[in-house]
């Protein structure tokens, strides 16, 4: 045997002992199984054909979590893999090193059609073995790719994933409000109460129940009932908001900068900023996690939920979209050199103004984006992006 199959062989087993140990934690994710099951079926891993599974609906529902345990278990089925998250913010072309390689592809929240286009080309180029998944709330990237595939229904799938049903979802509050898969004595109907205003969506049902962590007033429980049954089952940005409002200044200015800019971000260097400010970041943050408004990982990446980053991004633009010099943070860069180029800071805010001039230099008449910003009232804090 030679050495480059006996590395192989044990690679395989490492990997298979891995993945044993990770099924039950897979299974514990509530209403995953029968959701994976489909998945499955779609995507036919043994069979010869490359494969597009786009993973439909609005946000909330668990498109994302769907792709990630999909790409945890089959990942090293495939030669070359890659999840690529956040592809509505982030599409740089990366084709070139997958033509003709089984490969097993992830592209999170796309938004655009080009953004496949540009991230894998054409379904011809790809190895009859690779499989690649979507995930969008935009309906047309399906229907753009059945055209592209157009003659060949074989290439294509879709999936749109069912909210959870009542049992699914006092499980799955249950999980954050009480560490447990079920109400304790005395909390088991009016948890049902609340679970019935979430709709069955996921990512409500965790920002709730992460919210109501620990609090054993049952007034407080009424009126957050009240509240929720009070906007519409489809407002889920206004639901999630219910969980934004109470926090404390310093924990919402964190959540509004982390949000405008820095998903994706090693948060490291935001904490040396937000200490700067005496905001104790690293306590805001872990507010933040158990309320389930950001998540941390290992690697110290600062991540959030795209219906999280919308609402905080709303909150910044304070209702008056087309006015950017009264944001109270710019994330966008061709927006910002507008505001720059235009003085519409300096009518509002003479600090957005100064700021504003350390921001931009320009090269033969184009604006060069040095530094992204964000202004908390009074306060001035620079960050390299």
């Amino acid at each position: 045997m030679h050495q480059g199959e006996l590395v192989k062989i044990i690679k395989d087993e490492v990997l298979e002992f891995l993945k044993q140990n990770n099924k039950q934690e897979d299974l514990d994710l509530v209403g995953m199984p029968s959701r994976i099951k489909k998945m499955e079926e779609l995507l036919n891993i043994h069979s010869n054909g490359v494969r597009f599974i786009v993973i439909h609906g609005m946000g909330g529902l668990g498109k994302t979590t769907i792709a990630e345990v999909i790409y945890d278990k089959y990942q090293h089925h495939f030669e070359c893999h890659s999840f690529l998250k956040d592809v509505r913010e982030n599409s740089k072309s990366s084709n070139d090193a997958i033509h003709g390689k089984k490969v097993l592809i992830v592209l999170d929240d796309v938004n655009e059609n080009f953004q496949i286009e540009r991230l894998v080309g054409s379904w011809k180029w790809f190895d009859e073995r690779a499989r690649i998944i979507i995930t969008t709330r935009n309906i047309e990237v399906l229907c753009a790719l059945k055209r592209t595939c157009h003659g060949h229904p074989e290439v294509y799938g879709s999936y749109q994933p069912d909210y959870l049903d009542a049992n699914e979802s006092l499980e799955l509050f249950s999980k954050h409000a009480f560490m447990s898969k079920s109400p304790p004595e005395g909390y088991d109907t009016i948890s049902k109460e609340v679970v019935s205003t979430a709709a069955g969506l996921p990512l409500v049902l965790k920002v709730t129940g992460s919210s109501l962590y620990g609090e054993t007033d049952e007034e407080l429980w009424q009126e957050k009932i009240k509240e929720l049954k009070n906007i519409p089952a489809e407002e889920v940005q206004e639901k999630l908001r219910l969980s934004y409002d109470p926090l404390s200044d310093a924990q919402k200015e964190i959540f509004l900068d982390i949000a405008c800019l820095f998903i994706g971000q090693d948060k490291t260097n935001p904490c040396y900023l937000w200490d700067d400010c005496g905001f104790y970041p690293r306590n805001v943050l872990n507010i933040l996690i158990r309320k389930s408004l950001i998540t941390v990982g290992d690697d110290d990446i600062l991540r959030m939920h795209d219906q999280l980053r919308d609402l905080g991004r709303h909150i910044a633009c304070e209702g008056k979209l087309d006015e950017w010099g009264r944001w109270s943070r710019l994330w966008d860069c061709d927006k910002a050199f507008e505001v720059y180029r235009t003085g519409q800071g300096k009518l509002y805010s003479d600090s957005i103004e100064t700021l504003l001039e350390h921001l931009f230099k320009t090269v033969n008449g184009d604006p060069m984006w040095d530094l992204t910003w964000s202004i908390s009232d009074s306060i001035e804090t620079l960050c390299f992006a």
